[in-house]
């Protein structure tokens, strides 16, 4: 077995079991931290966590459906 396509492709596509780099559940936990701020019209607590996340190389894309996520490559 060579190990294709042992991986979630969901988990695989946003990067996941990447030594050093944030989790899913705590790219989550931060975008629902931001969903707050904006909810709470915190603009640049808002921007200093899509920055911080930015910086580790996640990006956000806002959507009428909501926040999703990617890693950068």
């Amino acid at each position: 077995m060579i190990g294709l396509l042992q991986q979630d492709p969901d988990g695989f596509l946003q990067g996941e079991d990447r030594a050093g780099e944030l989790s899913s559940e705590q790219i989550e936990a931060l975008i629902e931290q931001r969903n707050e701020a904006r909810r709470s019209k915190d603009f640049a607590a808002s921007d200093r966590i899509r920055d911080e996340l930015a910086a580790r190389g996640v990006i956000l894309k806002d959507s009428r459906e909501g926040t999703s996520w990617y890693r950068e490559s």
